[in-house]
């Protein structure tokens, strides 16, 4: 029920009982009137809207700042024709208003919308909320329509340099399963599978088991990476956690791009690597929060690092973190080639302080830290 029809309502019931009262039939018909016309008003707009709608979002997945389309198709299916009227589809907690034309009856119309997305995350899309109303707007109904779809809106990423490459050197080779392949040192002999370069083939081998061997070559020289990305609530504001999301982003696919190995884990216990597609990465990276519950300390986090094969390079991202975290990573420091740490929308910004085996970078937001980065990397 509208607010006009629960004032004609009040109205109707407050004046039929002033006429009862004072024996006053006049006001009793009047008052009478004015709630039958909220009852008849019910009547007609609890009539179902006999609509029939399918929804499909395109693309299911944009960077923050792109715009992906709903497009609906509703359907008609009564006998009656409809008249002009509004639904209106819901985008993650926000009503968008669709104004819809009258339709004949089995006569459909394709609806486009924009679903413009100014932040990261996954956000459902629908149902559809069609309005039925009395022709005076005394009661309101809305039923839903349509299946719900999904919107995953991955962060903004930043052009930025991978960590550089060269820094430790293993010699003795790493476990076949967790060295990069594709490199020049041999690990050990595997069955041959289509595609495998014929130049790779070990004929002694192959001749002595029947089957095609090739040899499995790793590159242990290139740069592996490990990013922790803090979660912890009370180190952030909602737009400094978006900044660090950002920089986390702009680290890992910077690995991606290059085919570098990486792992990015958070605090509250979330891990991926570079055996999952981009896809995967990013889509963990629009869904992560800031975590409610207690998690690992950033310390705790890097320790958990030391133990990935992907983690001779250590980024540590976090919030208004004090001098604590900093000396929980000084034990740390001789278990990396590099270690860093980022702290978005510290006190004192843009600054970039050398330590012995670590780097600190304060950066206000990711565009900061970007600049900086680039600006050392490329030292």
């Amino acid at each position: 029920m509208t607010a006009a029809g629960r004032f004609t309502l009040a109205a109707g019931v407050l004046i039929a009982a002033a006429g009862a009262a004072s024996g006053y039939g006049a006001l009793i018909s009047m008052g009478a009137s004015l709630v039958f016309a909220v009852i008849i008003a019910a009547i007609l707009a609890s009539r179902n809207a006999d609509l029939a709608s399918t929804r499909r979002v395109r693309p299911d997945r944009i960077t923050a700042g792109e715009v992906a389309t709903t497009e609906l198709t509703i359907v008609n299916r009564s006998r009656r024709t409809t008249g002009p009227s509004v639904v209106h589809d819901r985008i993650g907690d926000r009503l968008v208003a669709i104004d819809l034309p009258p339709l004949e009856p089995n006569e459909s119309v394709v609806i486009d919308h924009p679903l413009p997305a100014d932040r990261r995350g996954v956000f459902n899309i629908g149902p559809l909320v069609v309005n039925r109303s009395d022709p005076i707007g005394l009661v309101r109904r809305g039923d839903t329509n349509s299946g719900v779809g999904r919107l995953i809106v991955h962060p903004y990423v930043h052009a930025v340099s991978p960590f550089p490459a060269g820094l430790h050197r293993d010699l003795e080779g790493i476990p076949s399963g967790e060295a990069a392949e594709g490199g020049i040192t041999f690990s050990n002999l595997r069955e041959y599978v289509p595609g495998d370069d014929l130049r790779l083939i070990h004929w002694r081998a192959s001749a002595h088991v029947g089957e095609f061997m090739v040899r499995h070559n790793v590159d242990v020289n290139r740069p592996r990476t490990s990013v922790i990305l803090d979660v912890s609530r009370d180190l952030y504001d909602d737009e400094s956690f978006e900044d660090a999301v950002r920089c986390a982003a702009s680290v890992v696919v910077a690995a991606i791009t290059r085919r570098f190995p990486f792992s990015l884990r958070t605090t509250d216990g979330q891990l991926i690597d570079d055996r999952s597609p981009r896809t995967a990465v990013l889509d963990l990276l629009a869904a992560v929060e800031r975590s409610q519950e207690p998690s690992l300390e950033i310390g705790q986090a890097a320790v958990e690092a030391t133990r990935d094969p992907a983690g001779l390079s250590c980024l540590t991202i976090t919030g208004r973190a004090g001098a604590e975290a900093l000396q929980s990573l000084g034990p740390l420091r001789r278990r990396f080639s590099q270690l860093t740490m980022v702290r978005i929308g510290a006190t004192r910004t843009g600054e970039v302080h050398e330590l012995a085996g670590a780097v600190l970078l304060n950066a206000p937001t990711s565009a900061d830290f970007a600049e900086l980065w680039n600006r050392r990397m490329k030292r």
